[in-house]
Order: C-alpha cells, then structure tokens, then sequence
C-alpha cells in the first residue's frame, strides 16, 4: 500500500505530474497525492497540496518549477487535501477555488458544477461528485481524457462513506455519472487522491458501484429476516471479515442503512433500530437493486443521463 515514491514528482503523461506526500494511513493509504497539471513552459494547476509539511511544500514547488500557477484547486475540504493550499497559493501568487460554500481557508471564486479552467492548452472541467463528502469535486482533463478523481474512486481500497456529511445515494449517482461521462466522451485514465492512476478505469468504477450494490441488498435481507440492530447485521454480513475490523463495518454500514431510510424502503423506529418500511420489503435499495448488477447499473446510468443532460464539459 505504501510503495508510491514520496516527495519526488512523478510524471504520468504529457501534462500531468503527481507528488505524493508522505502522510500513509487507514484513510491516506499510502500518502495524498497532490497532482500538477499543464503542459511544460506553461501554466499549470496545482489540484489538493496536502496537509501543511515543509518536505511535501517544496516538492510542490519543484514540481512547479518556473512555471506560473493558475489555481491551486481543491478537490473536496476533508484535511488530508488542502492545509498546505494557503502556503502554495500565497508563494505562487495564485487563488485558491472550491466547491464548499464556506471552505477553511481564503478562496476565490467558488467553483460550479461544469466550471471550466483553461490556461496555456490545459483544460479542467469540475465536476460535482457529493457522497464521500458534499462538496466533493472530480476533475476532467479534456486533453488527455483523465478525471482526477480524488476520494470518489480509489484502486487500493473504497471510499469512506461517514453521515452526516458523506451519502450513500449521492455517492452511487456520482459513481454513474463517471460511467455515463465515459459512454459518451471516453475516460482513459483516473488519477485518484491517494494511490496509483487506474487503467482501464471503468472496471474499477463498475467493481466498486457492484460492491456497494451487494452490501446494500446483504442489508435488506438481514431486515427482512427480523436483524434489527447494526451489530446484528455485521455479525450476519461480515462473516468473512476479521472481528477486530467489525466496528469500521458498522461505520460503513451505517451509511447504507441511511441511505434505505432515505430512500423509504427502511424505518429506523428508534436509534439503531431497523424495520421494513412496508410490510412486504422489495431489494430496491436504489431504482433497480436487485437486478442482475450490471443490468441495474446499465439502467441507473441511463437514469443519470436523462436527468443531467449533456452537461459533462460539453461546451
């Protein structure tokens, strides 16, 4: 997990330079990788500094070299992506731009979904992707056909899911707009917030959504057979995982759970206490859960694209 080189920029393509700092963890893996983006001689993107260190500031800087920076973007507003941002944006000259309404840190411009960023042959189109945290953004690089994809997907591991803040349902939506981004425009590459740049991308994304679809339905099931508490279920669900590893399945669980209760199919008649809805319950966690996986998908992808349109930096 922790293999990626620290502290060094690594270049992943023409326009596209990862450094990854070294801060390995249960939700770091095996550091932050802060990505620099734009052609050489040109004006570059600084997308999720990392948290404030001296070493990883410098390798930044490096990376940057004697370019202009445009924009220090931020990916989402979870503290492993943006504490170094101010010292970044105040020693390059540069705004710092977001989603969040009222981020940490002094912005400019709040970044909207399908905001366009260009500068010297390099354009980011942000897309909103709320699930793992609400103001969470993904980036497309239109050149290169990349979306730098910070927390939504990761190859090493799945994405925390923790309410309030985070949201299963909204998750999964982010999850088919990737997939419906890449039926109509083609997706080579993602570059994730914490690992290495998954190829060919959309296995991955299809091998996640189908995960959750699974644990979802592991859930409705253990209801509808009378396993009303989170305990109960993680000893039903999680047979194949170490006990020690229960309590962050019931962190996970929860999120699933909510989104049921969300979704009207689950009551929660009093804290940590789970029933069916209706008196006959249907595995219909999202439209089409419990359908073959890939069936489901397919049909909640086509969901997404009814309802967002052509919107995916189409100009």
């Amino acid at each position: 997990m922790n293999t990626l080189l620290k502290g060094t920029p690594v270049r992943l393509s023409e326009r596209v330079l990862r450094v990854t700092q070294n801060n390995p963890g249960m939700f770091t893996g095996p550091g932050t990788n802060t990505y620099v983006i734009g052609s050489d001689g040109g004006p570059a993107f600084v997308l999720d500094p990392g948290e404030d260190d001296d070493v990883h500031f410098e390798a930044i800087l490096s990376a940057v070299g004697d370019r202009k920076v445009a924009t220090v973007l931020i990916s989402h507003t979870h503290r492993d992506h943006w504490p170094l941002a101010p010292r970044v944006a105040e020693h390059t000259r540069a705004e710092i731009r977001a989603f969040s309404e009222q981020p940490p840190f002094t912005a400019g411009p709040r970044l909207e979904d399908g905001s366009r960023l260009s500068a010297g042959g390099t354009t980011l189109v942000a897309l909103h992707t709320p699930g793992h945290a609400s103001d969470h953004l993904c980036f497309l690089l239109e050149e290169e056909r990349a979306v730098f994809t910070a927390d939504l997907v990761m190859g090493w591991s799945t994405s925390i899911i923790a309410p309030p803040d985070g949201n299963l349902n909204q998750y999964m939506a982010s999850l088919e707009r990737l997939i419906e981004l890449d039926r109509r425009r083609g997706i080579d590459v993602l570059h994730p917030g914490h690992g290495e740049s998954i190829r060919p991308p959309l296995g991955r994304v299809r091998e996640i959504y189908r995960h959750r679809q699974q644990r979802t339905d592991q859930a409705l099931d253990a209801i509808a057979a009378g396993v009303a508490t989170i305990p109960g279920m993680v000893e039903r669900i999680y047979t194949d995982v170490d006990p020690k590893l229960h309590g962050a399945a019931a962190f996970s669980l929860r999120a699933h759970l909510d989104a049921l209760v969300e979704g009207g199919k689950v009551k929660e008649t009093e804290p940590g206490w789970y029933v069916p809805a209706v008196g006959d319950l249907v595995k219909q966690a999202r439209p089409n859960s419990g359908l073959d996986p890939d069936r489901a998908m397919d049909l909640a992808v086509q969901e997404t694209r009814r309802q967002r349109g052509t919107t995916d930096g189409k100009g």
